[in-house]
């Protein structure tokens, strides 16, 4: 992610933005497609990209003739016309975890060059494999090393919200905690939905995952993200975090082509990038919004990247998308920079917890109320509930935290059981 600051003007319950809602695809999409050499002639993926002294630097996943994915770079100054540099980080040598897939790359910028985060495997993305996060450092974005200590983020224990795997990364250094934050895509073995959670680390090694997770889940039934909910870019400007994911829906599956037929991007606002407050008006866009080029379009927007070019005032989103028989490429969005007045919905709004301290019946009001859950301080889950009022007389008494899943996000608090 990449961080932007602006200022904010707040009246009432409602509050002044630069908002970027009306997107608009590039009439002439891709603009980077596969090959023509061999180290990405099969499909590329995953953009992410930083705006640099007028260049755009772009990372991304390049597939070669032997079925391998390696880090790749290209460089543009318009975002249309791209010059690639080749690979600039390989797979692992025989044995080890990373040989046979390096994607998902997230480049986030520190004070003296780059950290590196990226998903890998020993072949592509199987959830039985090896599936982790590793990550690497460069002075200058091209001469990567990876950290000895790799992998540095693993799934968690089958059954967990992230326990089939964990992947797409979107960063953040909090200058204030002195501390990178990591948002995640991870997928459920039993539902096979896709969510995104949070973690941090002071070192860029050792993660600390967030007793919330996840942050973002999927959508109520007929919402654009009913089904899966991930690949996130995260901004931080006017004092909140600013999220684009892609969404699937669960009626847009299709058997005959194992995928869905449409995919949308979504956005959501955060205060301190743990609670989430997803936007009413979403999707921003999706597959077949106009200008629809049925050879680019096809199984995107995913995996969005933004930033905001301040030249042109205008925001810019990279995306894969292909065009059914063809590779998978990436495609181009922008949108202006407006001044909007948007209504700040947070997903704690009208929550009544009674009583707390509790002992026996813990009841939970709240307008949009989906789900709930209760952790022990060391983040291990005790009760699972679809009620809103929830049975705690077997706990001992203690302090724990409630996670409330909402229609607008999630909300943690903490309770008292006597």
């Amino acid at each position: 992610m990449k961080r932007i600051l602006f200022s904010s003007f707040f009246i009432g319950l409602n509050f002044l933005v630069f908002a970027q809602f009306s997107w608009t695809k590039y009439e002439f999409n891709q603009v980077l497609q596969p090959g023509p050499d061999n180290f990405d002639i099969i499909a590329i993926g995953q953009p992410t990209v930083l705006f640099e002294e007028g260049t755009i630097k772009m990372w991304y996943a390049g597939v070669g003739n032997d079925m391998k994915a390696r880090l790749c770079y290209a460089t543009s100054t318009d975002g249309i016309n791209w010059t690639k540099h080749g690979v600039v980080m390989e797979v692992g040598g025989d044995g080890e975890w990373d040989r046979g897939w390096i994607d998902t790359p997230e480049v986030l910028k520190v004070p003296d060059g780059y950290y590196l985060s990226y998903y890998g495997d020993t072949i592509q993305q199987v959830a039985e494999t090896n599936s982790a996060m590793g990550s690497a450092y460069s002075a200058d974005g091209i001469t990567w090393t990876k950290d000895p200590e790799n992998p540095i983020f693993t799934k968690s224990e089958i059954g967990e919200w992230d326990g089939t795997w964990v992947e797409s990364a979107a960063l953040y250094w909090d200058d204030v905690e002195e501390q990178i934050v990591m948002w995640y895509n991870g997928m459920d073995t039993a539902t096979w939905q896709l969510g995104i959670g949070v973690a941090t680390s002071p070192d860029g090694t050792t993660w600390t995952r967030y007793v919330g997770n996840p942050v973002i889940i999927h959508g109520i039934w007929g919402e654009p993200d009913d089904m899966w909910c991930g690949t996130p870019a995260v901004l931080y400007r006017n004092d909140k975090f600013e999220m684009w994911y892609s969404g699937t829906a669960a009626e847009d599956y299709s058997v005959e082509l194992e995928g869905f037929e449409n995919v949308s991007i979504c956005y959501a606002t955060s205060e301190d990038g743990y609670n989430w407050a997803k936007y009413e008006g979403n999707p921003l866009f999706d597959t077949y919004t106009e200008p629809h080029n049925p050879d680019a379009d096809l199984g995107g927007p995913w995996a969005p990247d933004v930033i905001y070019n301040e030249s042109t005032e205008t925001f810019m989103m990279w995306y894969e998308a292909h065009g059914g028989t063809s590779n998978y490429g990436f495609s181009l969005a922008t949108a202006p920079l407006d001044v909007s007045e948007i209504n700040r919905v947070k997903p704690g709004k009208n929550l009544v917890l009674y009583p707390n301290p509790v002992i026996d019946y813990l009841n939970i009001q709240q307008d949009n109320f989906i789900s709930a859950e209760i952790y022990n301080l060391q983040g291990k889950l005790l009760i699972e509930s679809n009620s809103s009022k929830i049975d705690v007389s077997e706990l001992a008494s203690g302090v724990y935290l409630l996670t409330i899943s909402t229609k607008n996000g999630v909300i943690t608090k903490k309770i008292v059981k006597n």
